[in-house]
């Protein structure tokens, strides 16, 4: 297997971590930075989490907006299609 030597750059506090740990496990700190690295390339990837686009449902509007007094206007009728619907049992 080659070697291929790099310089990376480490906070000062992950380093001295991963010094003690090598030097507990009684390993090189080249080889617990391999293993790692190693451990973290073959882990399942993480999925991003997708940024949700507005409109989630397309109208077939051909405004393709709705407005106010359409919402107005649709409430009256339900309002006034139930009124009908109960009136029919008060007559009976």
């Amino acid at each position: 297997m080659a070697l291929m030597k790099t310089t990376i750059d480490l906070p000062d506090e992950l380093f001295r971590e991963a010094k003690a740990r090598a030097a507990i496990e009684g390993i090189k700190l080249k080889d617990l930075v391999a293993d790692a690295l190693r451990a973290k390339l073959h882990a399942a990837p993480v999925q991003k989490k997708r940024r949700v686009k507005f409109p989630i449902i397309k109208s077939s509007h051909a405004g393709g907006r709705i407005t106010d007094d359409m919402v107005n206007a649709a409430i009256e009728q339900m309002y006034k299609e139930e009124a009908e619907y109960y009136a029919q049992f008060m007559r009976h």
